[in-house]
């Protein structure tokens, strides 16, 4: 069965992905109102209610990823599943809280979700969401490529990727210097090169589609991105997904050298 994503939002001013298969929906990451989420989601052709979800997942408690998180569980009359990094006192008394433990796997009806820990200044993990024959990765606000990374994002047959910055850009451009490290840091976002690291990494995996996510409007653009991390993912398939805007995508089984093939 197909796995299909609805991308609400990806970047500094909201995230949010809606992954649907198996007559299930889990909704990772809540940086988006209800209504801003109704409203996107019915301009890829969908609805949100009155269907709802059947989970909210939270990757870590940045307000761009964490801050609507109470008013979807409660609009949604959804669980939200939450990792003891995230504090959230409030949500936790006033919403449907289910805990998991980073780096393990849970179910939310026929979906399997599994976590890995990665790198960031605030509790962080990345998501895999599998049906029985498909599975999507998503991983953004990375510090670093780490081990648990590359094995989470190689059992998937794609993946929305962090690709924040360009590094010179971000050196040359308007933000402060205590800024800039923390982007730049070991617990802070992935670059293009760091990015394109990872998909060297994910070369010859079950991985075939790459979506680069979570690129900054002013430490990037989305030419350097895709140039960048493209010279790198031989075999996989690279596309970005421009920031604020929303998208529709259909995650399918393709082996990564049928992608070399020349049609």
């Amino acid at each position: 069965m197909v796995v299909r994503a609805f991308v609400l939002a990806t970047g500094s001013s909201g995230n949010a992905v809606l992954v649907e298969a198996a007559g299930v929906r889990v909704l990772v990451d809540a940086g988006v109102g209800p209504r801003q989420a109704e409203e996107r989601l019915a301009a890829l052709g969908e609805r949100l209610l009155p269907r709802g979800v059947d989970a909210i997942v939270a990757t870590h408690e940045h307000g761009d990823h964490f801050g609507h998180a109470e008013k979807l569980a409660r609009a949604l009359e959804a669980p939200l599943y939450l990792h003891p990094g995230i504090a959230a006192p409030r949500v936790r008394r006033k919403c449907h809280v289910r805990e998991f433990v980073p780096g393990a796997s849970f179910r939310v009806g026929g979906l399997e979700v599994s976590t890995a820990v990665v790198p960031h200044d605030a509790p962080q993990v990345a998501i895999r969401i599998a049906s029985d024959d498909h599975a999507l990765g998503i991983a953004t606000d990375i510090g670093h490529v780490t081990h648990e990374l590359v094995d989470l994002l190689g059992a998937c047959d794609a993946a929305i990727v962090e690709a924040n910055h360009c590094s010179e850009l971000l050196a040359f451009g308007p933000y402060p210097p205590r800024v800039q490290a923390r982007i730049a840091g070991h617990l802070g976002h992935l670059s293009n090169a760091q990015c394109a690291e990872l998909a060297s990494r994910l070369v010859g995996s079950r991985i075939g589609k790459l979506w680069l996510g979570h690129l900054s409007r002013t430490n990037n653009t989305p030419e350097r991105a895709l140039t960048t991390v493209r010279a790198a993912a031989r075999r996989i398939a690279v596309e970005v997904l421009p920031h604020g805007e929303s998208a529709a995508l259909e995650i399918r089984r393709v082996r990564a050298y049928q992608l070399a093939l020349g049609f």
